[in-house]
C-alpha cells in the first residue's frame, strides 16, 4: 500500500464530498455538536444536583450518558456508510438507518473497549488507593509506596499497549461489520488478522499510525490558534470524519474489494 497516494486520494474523497455540499457540511457540523449538549446539562444539573440532591446525581448523570449515545448514534451511522466504501461521499438520508447502523457501531465499539475499560477501572482503583495511603501516611516504608507508584505506572503502560492493540484490530473489524451488515463478522478474528495479514503486520501498523499522526497533528495545531482555534476544529472535524472513513476503506481494500452489503433504501 502506498501511504502517500493513500493520504492524497483520501483528502481528495472529504474535499469532493464536502465542498459545494455546505449543506451536508453544516449538517455533520450539527451532528458532531449534538453529543456535546446532554454532556454540558448533565455535568452542570450533575454539580446541582451534588450539592442541593445527592440522591439525584447518578440519576442525573445516567440520564445524560443515555442521551449522549442516543444522539450520537447518526454520526455513528455515517461513518458505517463511509466504511461500506461508497463513492462518493454518501448523502445524509435514511435516518431510520442512520441510527440502526449506529447503535450496532456503537455496541461493537463499547464490546472492543471492554478490556480497556476493565484495566482502566483496576489503574484508576490502585491509582486512589496510593493517593489515599499517601495522604493518610499509612504505610511507613517508603519502598511499598514506589512498589505502588511502580504498580500504577506499570498498569498505565499495559493500558496504553492493549488500548493500541484493540485499535489496530477494530480499525480492521468495523470495516468488516460494514461491508458485511453482520455484528458477528466485526468479531470474526480469524478472518480479520487474516486480512491484517495479506496487508502486512508493519505495513498496515504504519499506516494506521501515519493517519492518526496526521489528524492528530493538524487538530492540534488548529486548536492551537488563539480565540477561533475550537472553532475551527469544529469546522474541519466532518473533513477528517471523511478523510478516515475513507483511508480505512483504502487500507482494507488494497489487497483487494469485497462486495458492499446492500444500503437500505432511503425513508
Amino acid at each position: 500500500m502506498e501511504i502517500g497516494k493513500t493520504v492524497c486520494n483520501s483528502f481528495t474523497y472529504a474535499k469532493e464530498g464536502l465542498v459545494g455540499h455546505w449543506g451536508k457540511w453544516i449538517v455533520l457540523i450539527i451532528l458532531t455538536l449534538l453529543p456535546m449538549i446532554p454532556i454540558l446539562l448533565g455535568v452542570v444539573f450533575g454539580i446541582v444536583s451534588a450539592m442541593a440532591a445527592p440522591e439525584m446525581f447518578i440519576p442525573t448523570i445516567v440520564i445524560a450518558v443515555i442521551f449522549t449515545i442516543i444522539l450520537a448514534l447518526p454520526l455513528l451511522g455515517y461513518m458505517v456508510r463511509l466504511y461500506r466504501g461508497e463513492t462518493p461521499a454518501p448523502a445524509i438520508n435514511n435516518w431510520g438507518g442512520l441510527f440502526s447502523d449506529g447503535l450496532k457501531l456503537f455496541v461493537i465499539s463499547l464490546i472492543y473497549a471492554i478490556p480497556v475499560i476493565i484495566i482502566g477501572l483496576v489503574v484508576l482503583g490502585s491509582a486512589l488507593w496510593t493517593i489515599f495511603l499517601s495522604a493518610s501516611e499509612s504505610l511507613a516504608n517508603p519502598g511499598s509506596m514506589m512498589g505502588l507508584i511502580g504498580a500504577v505506572i506499570f498498569g498505565i503502560l499495559i493500558l496504553a499497549i492493549v488500548a493500541f492493540i484493540i485499535w489496530l484490530i477494530e480499525a480492521t473489524a468495523v470495516v468488516r461489520f460494514a461491508r458485511t451488515n453482520s455484528i458477528g463478522e466485526a468479531f470474526n478474528f480469524g478472518e480479520i488478522f487474516a486480512r491484517i495479514g495479506k496487508i502486512g503486520v508493519g505495513s498496515y501498523i504504519v499506516s494506521l499510525i501515519v493517519m492518526a499522526i496526521i489528524v492528530g497533528v493538524i487538530m492540534v495545531v488548529l486548536e492551537l490558534i488563539p480565540y477561533i482555534g475550537p472553532i475551527l476544529s469544529l469546522i474541519a472535524g466532518p473533513v477528517f470524519l471523511l478523510f478516515e472513513g475513507r483511508y480505512l476503506c483504502l487500507l482494507y481494500d488494497s489487497v483487494g474489494e469485497e462486495t458492499p452489503a446492500p444500503v437500505p433504501a432511503p425513508a
